[in-house]
């Protein structure tokens, strides 16, 4: 069924497209992403001294469509676990699901542009809004946003529907909506690099009680020895009030080509206090996980999608290094505790290759050790990643 979808994909393509860029004056290209992942499985349902590996497998196929002011871009994808019993494997029928990933349009008028439709959004570092590329099916957004540049640097506008009420009741109160503004000021004071981010996001919840707002900053500071990258933000509502902070240290050495650069930083996630009516964990609903807390999913922490959770101080060390001309090295140590450092979680190390094959091809290895405070064993964790792009 798959192959089906995507042959009818591409004959469309390569036999329609060309008449319309004749006839209506439309260019137009055509992109493919294919990652394939091997990795162990962790869940809590393996067997005692058993071994469990998994098998991922997402294809993007894409059309983007370009007018003079007006662009559309259509982007099917497919993802699955191989073997399993959705995907039906080696027998008639199947219930695995092909979507459009992302379907857009974009409008252009000088210094800015409305982009509709559903599409991927990453904000500054991704804590609180992310694309969430790790997952095999990612992260899309559906709703409208509106960018405007100037010399200053950006501000952004959106609206997204996240829950429509009109299966239960028509009523846009009892939607689950989120929207905000967020800024991008350019501090070329330093170089063209560092950045000012300040940010509202509102999210309105079916449940008054879950609305909130957040206020945030970001600044990354970076100079050609020495990077700054810190950021705070505020979540405020009824019954919520809870915060997120960060800073992250970088030193580049000089004369070193091989050493890119290394970090030492702290990510703080307040935890809910029980004995208050109020709500103080916060929410990284939306945010990204993996990016900034390590590869392991330790059962204790690493979710955070609601308020009821114990939060996180976490300590890092990182360490990136060019070995040869198209291999990066991570290696990487965390310390994970709760918010009030009342509970040690645990310690987790990582070691990833990533090697860039040609302009189309790459690959990641990825070897992830996580030693829990509570069990009297470490906890691994592999994967390898196969990634083409065209």
């Amino acid at each position: 069924m798959l192959i089906r979808k995507i042959f009818y994909f591409l004959t469309f393509n390569l036999m329609i497209f060309p008449y319309f860029e004749d006839v209506l004056c439309v260019d137009y290209n055509l992109t493919a992403d294919l990652r394939y992942r091997l990795k162990t499985d962790t869940s809590e349902d393996i067997e005692k001294d058993a071994f469990s590996s998994l098998s991922e497998m997402r294809s993007r196929i894409g059309i983007n469509l370009f007018t003079e002011n007006v662009s559309g871009h259509f982007i099917l994808q497919d993802s699955r676990m191989l073997g399993d019993l959705d995907n039906s494997s080696g027998v008639t029928g199947s219930t695995a699901k092909t979507f459009f990933h992302q379907t857009y349009f974009i409008y252009k008028n000088k210094n800015q542009s409305f982009k509709f439709g559903r599409f991927e959004l990453a904000l500054g570092n991704q804590r609180i809004i992310a694309k969430n590329n790790w997952n095999n099916i990612g992260r899309s957004f559906e709703g409208i946003l509106f960018k405007r540049e100037n010399r200053f640097g950006e501000r952004l506008l959106f609206y997204f529907p996240i829950v429509e009420s009109i299966e239960t009741e028509h009523d846009d109160r009892k939607d689950n909506i989120l929207s905000g503004l967020y800024w991008k000021v350019n501090l070329s004071i330093f170089n063209e690099k560092s950045i000012l981010e300040p940010y509202i996001i509102n999210l309105q919840h079916q449940e008054d009680s879950l609305s909130y707002s957040m206020y945030g900053l970001r600044t990354g500071l970076n100079t050609k020895l020495i990077s700054i990258e810190s950021e705070l933000t505020l979540q405020s509502g009824s019954s919520i009030s809870s915060y997120l902070a960060s800073f992250n240290l970088g030193y580049k050495p000089k004369n070193l080509e091989w050493f890119k650069n290394i970090t030492i930083g702290t990510e703080l996630i307040s935890g809910d206090d029980s004995k208050t009516n109020k709500l103080e964990g916060f929410s990284k609903y939306f945010g990204a996980r993996h990016k900034h807390h390590g590869y392991y999913d330790y059962k204790m922490h690493k979710k955070y999608f609601g308020h009821n959770h114990d939060g996180l101080m976490e300590f890092n060390l990182k360490g990136n290094f060019n070995l040869f001309e198209k291999n990066n090295l991570l290696i990487a140590i965390h310390n994970f505790n709760n918010y009030d450092n009342s509970i040690q979680y645990g310690n987790e190390l990582d070691i990833v290759l990533k090697r860039s094959i040609n302009k189309n091809l790459s690959s990641e290895l990825g070897i992830i050790f996580y030693q829990p405070e509570i069990e009297n064993k470490t906890l691994n964790f592999f994967y390898f990643m196969m990634t083409t792009t065209i």
